[in-house]
């Protein structure tokens, strides 16, 4: 297996000899990676480019590297974007990854992510969940006399992914994308049986049982009566 640690330091130092702080996050931090992983680096610049950001794709000894470039003022506002949308990339690319260089930059840096991640997400605003509830309610409707296989699979995966981020959040926890948003849920317990169903038989009477779960967990379908926005006087 490749010393993935190594190779992000070697790309570091050639690429980015002037980085004020770096680390490597995703699968090859967390001990997943396979030799078709790629690399994920955030590359913190000096301050002369503390306002600039990129998020640049490119090879580096046979292998993809994703390198996230900020200035320190740019990083912060994308740190702040990410936790408001409950999707701290970055901080769990810096509190869970590795530091190649930086010192106490980066050290500090680790330590403010840290307690972000584990202080969790704000409470989830009422309107966010209403309109969550709403949207599950509807699919898993759909779902249940769906007779078209193609559809049943379309439904199945966005009957999943709608119970598990409005699980993640009436729990008040961190979201995720794609693969992430599974290991998000293997962090608590399976209270709902998302990840069981997920690993599982994939089982259509099983999920809608899931996605009914977190329903009832979240305050019950919300469908007829139903309102976005304001409706104004006299209408």
């Amino acid at each position: 297996m490749v010393d993935f640690r190594a190779r992000a330091q070697r790309f570091v130092e050639e690429r980015f000899p002037i980085a004020e702080a770096s680390f490597l996050g995703g699968s090859a931090a967390t001990g997943r990676a396979t030799e078709s992983s790629d690399l994920d680096i955030l590359v913190v610049l000096p301050e002369q480019w503390k306002a600039d950001s990129f998020v640049e794709t490119t090879d580096y000894e046979g292998q993809l590297v994703e390198v996230f470039v900020y200035g320190r003022d740019a990083l912060q506002s994308w740190l702040i974007k990410g936790r408001e949308g409950r999707r701290p990339v970055l901080d769990k690319l810096i509190g869970e990854g590795i530091a190649l260089t930086g010192g106490r930059a980066a050290r500090d840096l680790i330590d403010g992510s840290r307690r972000v991640l584990d202080h969790g997400p704000a409470d989830p605003d009422p309107a966010e969940l209403g309109v969550r509830a709403y949207s599950l309610s509807a699919v898993l409707d759909d779902l249940v006399d769906v007779a078209d296989p193609g559809e049943r699979f379309t439904l199945k995966a966005t009957v999943w992914r709608e119970a598990a981020e409005l699980a993640l959040l009436i729990r008040r926890r961190w979201l995720g994308t794609g693969k992430w948003l599974f290991r998000e849920l293997l962090v608590g317990p399976d209270e709902f049986g998302l990840v069981a169903w997920a690993a599982g038989s994939h089982d259509t009477d099983d999920l809608l049982k899931a996605g009914r779960a977190v329903l009832d967990a979240a305050g019950g379908r919300v469908q007829a009566g139903f309102l976005r926005g304001v409706r104004p006087p006299g209408l």
